[in-house]
């Protein structure tokens, strides 16, 4: 079985609202461990940790909303919206997880330390191009349900209606 690490670093894209945030609340984003709490579920990552402060207020005028998003409350802390999100939010969005890492955050158990690191839309696409590439081990993210067998008798991962392959 695969094995899940319960400290991860999550890369993320500056969101359309970064700008709601003061400087101190970005730099507490990016470099404080945040804990995924009991309330997460395939709507929303919860998150627990230090608050993130904002400039006036996280709320916003309801607008789209992606997977992987990162929402702040008005109390100061994010949510990672999952699969079964809404298809809009009011609170500001700091950023977006980048594809690469969304089976990652989707395999975080209450408990787990997540960390956040900033990167360029450029480097998001780089890494979506290595993970479709098969440059990565995706059988060390996902679980055995995913886990399906050619009649050649390779094995492969189906995530997102993708294939992947195991690099052995």
């Amino acid at each position: 079985h695969p094995e899940y690490s319960d400290h991860v670093t999550l890369r993320v894209v500056e969101g359309p609202q970064a700008d709601y945030f003061t400087s101190s609340g970005l730099d507490t984003f990016y470099s404080e461990a945040y804990t995924v709490t009991q309330e997460s579920d395939r709507m929303g990552c919860r998150l627990d940790g230090p608050a993130i402060t904002s400039c006036h207020g996280s709320d916003i005028i309801s607008d789209g909303i992606v997977f992987g998003s990162i929402q702040i409350t008005s109390a100061g802390r994010p949510i990672i919206l999952m699969a079964d999100r809404q298809t809009t939010g009011g609170y500001a969005k700091i950023g977006t997880v980048c594809t690469a890492d969304l089976p990652v955050i989707a395999q975080c158990q209450p408990g787990a330390i997540i960390h956040f690191k900033k990167i360029s839309v450029e480097e998001a696409q780089k890494l979506l191009q290595t993970a479709q590439g098969l440059n990565v081990r995706p059988e060390s993210f996902l679980s055995e349900k995913n886990k399906y067998m050619e009649d050649s008798g390779r094995i492969f991962y189906l995530l997102n209606q993708r294939r992947f392959f195991n690099m052995d």
